[in-house]
């Protein structure tokens, strides 16, 4: 699919890419069952946010449900998917990643700040709470899911406070890996004409002690398979 219909304050992507239009099905399908027969094992399906995937199509077909037809498809062993906005992760799609032997057990899940004041500001349309009530079902249902995600540092009016809370939810989720970015104006996006633009000495050095925290629980959590036997393409 592409484009968007989210319009984060700091993001450009709707208006450079337009609004939301998914691929049919169909043609989806094809397009994989010909690479299949190419010899290849894995596919990445790619949306802005494909948990958005199907709703203007003629006959709306919903994400979950194409994960389950492409994971009847002979020749593929692998299945990932990027990104799932937090704030319409269905519980059908988890379901659906539970289910289908193929879907990697692996979400990426951008959280982008852990201050429900900033995410408001950000237009993400969900509280810390709602992300990490999110991450609790998720967990529920795949235990060994591993999670990544995106986390902005100094957005305009981030305070220590809201600093300490982006902290905080990075250390109760404990993710596999996480991208962090140096929040940076993008023209004619609301953030970008925001006054309280947070100083670029503060930030770097929020940036560093994320990356310091973000990097010490990696490396922990990826210890879970040190002496194991894995498979790998």
């Amino acid at each position: 699919m592409y484009g968007c219909n989210n319009f984060c304050s700091y993001c450009i992507v709707p208006y450079v890419r337009g609004r939301e239009r998914s691929r049919e099905p169909g043609e989806i399908l094809a397009e994989i069952r010909r690479l299949a027969a190419d010899g290849v094992k894995e596919v990445m399906l790619l949306g802005q946010n494909v948990n958005s995937y199907g709703k203007n199509l003629s006959e709306p077909v919903s994400f979950a449900e194409l994960l389950r037809q492409v994971d009847c498809i002979d020749g593929i062993e692998r299945i990932r998917f990027m990104t799932s906005h937090p704030k319409d992760l269905s519980s059908e799609l988890i379901l659906a990643m539970k289910e289908c032997k193929k879907v990697c057990r692996h979400l990426h899940l951008p959280l982008q700040s852990g201050s429900s004041r900033i995410l408001e500001r950000m237009n993400r349309r969900y509280t810390k709470e709602q992300y990490l009530e999110l991450v609790n079902r998720i967990r529920q249902a795949i235990p060994d899911i591993s999670l990544t995600t995106d986390i902005i540092v100094g957005f305009p009016g981030e305070t220590e406070a809201d600093f300490e809370e982006t902290l905080d939810v990075v250390r109760r989720v404990r993710y596999d890996s996480a991208f962090t970015f140096i929040y940076s104006k993008r023209t004619k996006t609301p953030a970008a004409s925001m006054g309280d633009q947070v100083d670029p000495v503060v930030v770097k050095e929020r940036f560093e002690r994320l990356l310091r925290e973000v990097q010490q629980i990696s490396s922990q959590v990826c210890m879970r398979d040190a002496h194991t036997i894995q498979e790998v393409l």
